[in-house]
């Protein structure tokens, strides 16, 4: 571990920790200290924007109540449509993103002529709905088709759930797929404006302790000039014997 001497206060170091938290303290040669300073304050930020999305403007990120207005908004339309809406069907206005697809298991297996109502457009057909509903699985009238990879792949997407298509032989296997979805929460996001709010002071007020870290070129600097300081003095006395 690094030697770390007291020092004068540095003025320069605060200054460098206000812009970049970390940068006063690689500025004082105590490196490791001042990458995890800015790897703790770039975290936090990370932290502050995936709990914000959607991100219009910089004013996204320090606003707590857009999060909380939006959830209300949210209740109130599930509330509103819940008469009309099937009752299989997820809400449609959750704010949440989609990070990766696993395909699950087999469900069932379609006829190869099926495959024209999948090529035809984005909408689920009424024959498409009723094979599905005639094996117990239920889509809304919301759902839509995406083609994945022409003629042999495609993906139904119904809200949360979504399906997958394809073409094995001479007929048409549908598989549930399961989404990993990321949901903002406002709690995750005061935890990181507290995180930026503590790196961020802790790096400026070290800087400004000026606290040092080993200057090794120095100390080898001073190392050679002793050793060679020694050998002169070395050789001085051979001479005078």
């Amino acid at each position: 571990m690094a030697e770390v001497s007291a020092g004068k206060r540095s003025y320069l170091a605060m200054l460098l920790s206000i812009i970049i938290p970390g940068l006063g303290q690689i500025y004082l040669r105590r490196q490791a200290v001042g990458f995890l300073l800015f790897l703790g304050f770039i975290s936090a930020l990370g932290l502050i924007y995936i709990n914000s999305l959607p991100v219009k403007s910089w004013q996204d990120l320090t606003r707590i109540d857009r999060i909380e207005s939006i959830s209300e908004v949210q209740q109130s339309e599930e509330k509103t449509e819940a008469d009309s809406t099937p009752e299989n069907t997820p809400p449609q206005n959750e704010r949440s993103y989609h990070l990766y697809t696993f395909e699950d298991k087999l469900l069932f297996r379609m006829r190869p002529e099926f495959q024209r109502d999948l090529a035809d457009g984005k909408n689920v057909s009424e024959s498409l709905w009723e094979v599905f509903q005639g094996h117990r699985v239920l889509l809304s009238k919301n759902a839509t088709l995406l083609t994945k990879k022409e003629d042999s792949q495609w993906l139904i997407n119904d809200s949360y759930q979504t399906y997958a298509v394809k073409k094995e032989g001479e007929g048409l296997d549908v598989y549930a797929v399961k989404k990993l979805m990321f949901r903002p929460s406002w709690k995750f996001k005061i935890s990181g404006l507290i995180q930026l709010v503590i790196f961020w002071v802790y790096a400026i007020f070290d800087g400004w302790l000026g606290r040092r870290g080993f200057n090794k070129r120095a100390f080898r600097k001073k190392l050679k000039e002793t050793q060679e300081r020694h050998e002169a003095e070395a050789r001085g006395e051979v001479d005078d014997q």
